[in-house]
């Protein structure tokens, strides 16, 4: 797998280059064009054992190349949180690396990355919520609270901790080992 990958914004995601793991080219799900990325998914043990973290929008990742948030993310899942496989999903569907270019495309999510979140969701052993603050002002944050809400025991759903607006932290600047709280804890 190669290291990492950036993404321009709505830019489509190059085929895998070399062989891909079987589970993991099933498991990770783009748009047709692979403007739009629904799933992706990591494992190293029981595949069916698995957290999911919901951040904000895809970047460059793809089957066979990570990026800073997912490297990490799945990093803590196969350290420290005691699961097989780990799912990446996002608030938002459209691959670009920087969160400043969102405003320049009229279309951020399509329908099909909700009926994503809500599969992945309720079958995973629990879910880290991770979208930050712009996540949280484009109205797909509360959206996908909502779809959580409907799919899953609230209990299960947590963060590294909330923003000051009550959004989730980014992952990105967490410690590896940083604790999990509650995220619809009062």
């Amino acid at each position: 797998m190669a290291k990492t990958a950036t993404a321009a914004i709505g830019s489509s995601a190059p085929p895998p280059r070399g062989t891909v793991d079987p589970l993991i080219a099933e498991r990770t799900v783009f748009s047709t064009d692979r403007t739009h990325r629904f799933t992706l998914f990591r494992y190293w043990g029981n595949h069916d054992d698995f957290a999911c973290g919901i951040s904000m929008n895809p970047s460059g990742a793809a089957e066979d190349v990570g990026d800073p948030t997912v490297d990490g993310m799945a990093k803590r899942a196969r350290e420290h949180w005691g699961v097989g496989a780990y799912y990446q999903l996002n608030v938002m569907s459209i691959r670009g690396t920087y969160s400043a270019d969102l405003a320049k495309t009229a279309i951020i999510n399509l329908p099909e990355n909700d009926e994503w979140i809500r599969r992945i969701a309720a079958k995973a052993r629990f879910v880290v919520v991770s979208w930050g603050n712009p996540g949280h002002a484009s109205g797909r944050g509360p959206a996908v609270e909502t779809i959580l809400c409907e799919v899953c025991d609230p209990a299960k759903i947590l963060c590294f901790g909330k923003n000051k607006n009550g959004s989730p932290v980014h992952p990105l600047y967490q410690r590896l080992d940083a604790p999990l709280v509650p995220y619809f804890a009062e």
